[in-house]
């Protein structure tokens, strides 16, 4: 499958990302506590919760609280469990704009595939990733911060598997999932994992990931509906242009911007000055300013990228070369040796430090 929605940006790995979650997504968590008849002020601060209880709409916390909120569930709660337990009960309230916009999505597939683009309107400290491999697809969660808490990942991939099973009205789905993360020493916390996946679940995998049959990315979303999904997509592309705005500086927000539409090879100047609403003219002028042409600032967003996906030995290169926005793998394999002076085969030889294993 062709994700006709681009990736979503993976940041440099040689600055900080300075991300955000949405509040409403942290109200998931407040929810938590006083639906179990604790005052969430005892785990949280009085001062924090009161901020996202009365944040405005489109109001977000910066990385650092909503990974230190978490982190500070978990211990409160003194359940290594929460994360799992958390997922089951967020709401559509919670999930904002992104909620509604795969409640319209026409199949499961079309909703992994927006997830894909448009989840860091939830919030950005992970990068999905949705793939098709043979008789089953994954989606895969690749954070955007140093050593992430293992609540991260655990609660976004069971957050959508109930979400999977709500939006097709089909409680017996089921999946497989790897985590990073040691498996748990607790029998009632492995049992948890089981529970909530129904499929196999494996710890000390090199991805975060679900691993799902690929029959499911047909199955109807029930409240589908394609002319309010349209208009929804008009909404969440200026959201998420004015969010990669805010989260970063002028380059790294047009970093951002052109991982986003690789894949849909929408990618000249002239398309990425219409995206960023600049005339052509404007964005060379602005370019100018930092140093920088850019042909540069696309070969540099392209060889981040491609050397990301090199090291999932899964890919193969030719879907390497389609997710760069090239048109055939010869043209990838030209422009990669030109970056690093290495074919994308010897790279990846090198990397794995022999025969590439399988994915």
């Amino acid at each position: 499958m062709r994700c006709v929605c681009g990736r979503i940006p993976h940041m440099p790995s040689d600055r900080s990302y300075l991300g955000s979650a949405s509040s409403s997504y942290a109200q998931a968590v407040l929810d938590y506590f006083e639906e179990r008849g604790l005052d969430p002020a005892a785990a949280f601060g009085a001062p924090l919760v009161r901020s996202i209880r009365e944040a405005p709409a489109g109001h977000r916390l910066s990385t650092s609280q909503w990974l230190d909120m978490l982190q500070r569930a978990g211990r409160h709660l003194d359940d290594p469990a929460f994360p799992l337990k958390l997922a089951a009960t967020i709401k559509q309230r919670h999930l904002g704009m992104l909620g509604f916009l795969l409640m319209s999505c026409d199949t499961l597939g079309a909703a992994a595939l927006t997830l894909q683009r448009y989840e860091h309107l939830l919030d950005s400290v992970n990068a999905a990733e949705f793939q098709v491999h043979g008789d089953h697809c994954t989606l895969a969660w690749r954070p955007l911060v140093e050593n992430p808490p293992v609540e991260l990942a655990t609660s976004a991939m069971a957050l959508w598997v109930h979400k999977a099973r709500w939006l097709a009205e089909r409680p017996d789905l089921v999946c497989g999932a790897d985590f990073t993360q040691p498996e748990p020493h607790r029998a009632d916390v492995r049992a948890c994992f089981d529970e909530t996946f129904g499929g196999t679940v494996r710890f000390g995998q090199p991805l975060d990931r679900l691993v799902i049959p690929v029959a499911y990315v047909g199955l109807p979303v029930a409240q589908r509906d394609r002319h309010v999904h349209e208009s929804l997509c008009r909404q969440a592309e200026a959201d998420l242009v004015q969010l990669l705005g805010q989260d970063h500086g002028f380059l790294e927000h047009l970093e951002a911007l052109l991982a986003v539409r690789l894949e849909s090879g929408e990618v000249t100047l002239q398309h990425v000055a219409q995206a960023l609403t600049l005339a052509p003219r404007t964005l060379q002028a602005r370019l100018d300013e930092h140093g920088v042409t850019y042909r540069e600032l696309l070969d540099r967003v392209r060889r981040r990228q491609a050397e990301r996906h090199l090291r999932d030995p899964a890919i193969p290169l030719s879907a390497v070369a389609a997710m760069l926005g090239f048109s055939d793998q010869s043209g990838f394999q030209h422009a990669f040796k030109r970056w690093t002076g290495d074919s994308p085969g010897a790279w990846r030889r090198r990397f794995f430090g022999g025969p590439v294993p399988r994915g």
